[in-house]
């Protein structure tokens, strides 16, 4: 049995967007995560009214301290055009900062409802979910749902992924954080996502990246998936990670961890780009590892409000869209949630 989440109460008071700044063009917002997530358990025109909470981390008050190689790290071993590719990164990231510090003074991240230790019993993930209204979801792995996605899907404007790249240091650090074994197992497994036959035809695919330029390469290069998928990138999206006062996680220069992300925008070859479509900066406060901001609301900038969305390695549910994955209910159990929207 599921638990629907309703419309709140007419007498609720809105809450605050989840974009706090939005530069005069758009190409720079600053995202609130843990509110993106709230809003997206409401239907488009909805989020306003959006009164759940979700359980988040603490917000860091400074930046994180890294350990720089002596032989230059992964910097050093990149061709000369991913280092290129780095360095403008870099320096774009740096030029908005400065613009924002003197454009903007409000907060880069709203108040948020911390957890406290739970108990082990109380982690289980055996208890009922919320299901968003109109959230369709296929709970299991890409081969052994396949043919179900395949026989009930539709068509999507807008397919996100968050894949599970190769990640050795995270593997090293939790087994609940499942990754990739390797390259070409993660392009086997991407390639099994019957992308073509499911993707409008001038629909977007976004996926996001690591920083290892190999990743970049697997996608993008000749030969490359988006190119079996029959797509080409026409956009770059950044999210760049910044402490609760608006300072980058990490060093911009740093040659061992970068503070930011990358997703890539892609559409089929030989279609029209829309207009709206544009690279983008997102600064965000991170929250718990590896959540990502909800992007409904900024692809409804570029593909209007009340597209169709999945998500493909989801771990959460957007009201309105379909959602994929093994772990696609992970975070619609109530332990991460302090207030349900019809409380």
């Amino acid at each position: 049995m599921q638990q629907q989440l309703s419309t709140p109460k007419a007498a609720s008071a809105p809450r605050p967007s989840s974009v706090l700044y939005r530069s005069p063009d758009s190409a720079t917002v600053i995202v609130d995560i843990p509110r993106s997530l709230e809003e997206s358990q409401l239907l488009p025109g909805q989020e306003n009214s959006t009164q759940c909470r979700i359980y988040s981390s603490v917000a860091p008050e400074v930046p994180f301290e890294t350990p720089e190689p002596t032989n230059g790290g992964a910097d050093a071993a990149a061709s000369p055009a991913a280092q290129i590719a780095t360095l403008m990164t870099a320096e774009t990231l740096r030029s908005i900062l400065k613009i924002i510090s003197q454009d903007y003074k409000g907060p880069y991240f709203q108040p948020r409802q911390i957890a406290l230790e739970a108990s082990p019993s109380s982690q289980a993930e055996d208890s009922v979910p919320y299901i968003p209204p109109n959230a369709e979801y296929l709970h299991g792995s890409i081969r052994d749902m396949k043919q179900s996605f395949s026989q009930r899907a539709p068509k999507f404007n807008l397919i996100v992924m968050d894949p599970p790249w190769p990640n050795r240091s995270v593997r090293r650090k939790t087994a609940r954080y499942k990754t990739a074994s390797s390259l070409s197992g993660i392009r086997e497994l991407l390639c099994d996502i019957p992308v073509p036959a499911h993707l409008s035809d001038d629909g977007l695919v976004a996926i996001w990246i690591t920083n290892k330029p190999r990743i970049v390469d697997l996608l993008s290069a000749p030969g490359g998936i988006l190119e079996e998928w029959g797509l080409e990138v026409v956009a770059e999206w950044t999210w760049l990670k910044v402490t609760a006062t608006g300072e980058p996680l990490f060093p911009l220069d740093s040659a061992w961890r970068k503070p930011w992300e990358k997703l890539l925008v892609a559409k089929r070859i030989g279609r029209t780009t829309p207009d709206a479509l544009a690279p983008k900066t997102i600064i965000a406060v991170p929250d718990i590892h590896s959540r990502k901001p909800n992007l409904r609301l900024l692809f409804q900038d570029v593909l209007g409000v009340g597209f169709s969305g999945l998500e493909v390695f989801a771990r959460s549910l957007t009201a309105g869209w379909w959602s994929w994955g093994d772990e696609v209910l992970k975070f619609q159990h109530p332990q991460h949630w302090h207030t349900k929207q019809n409380q």
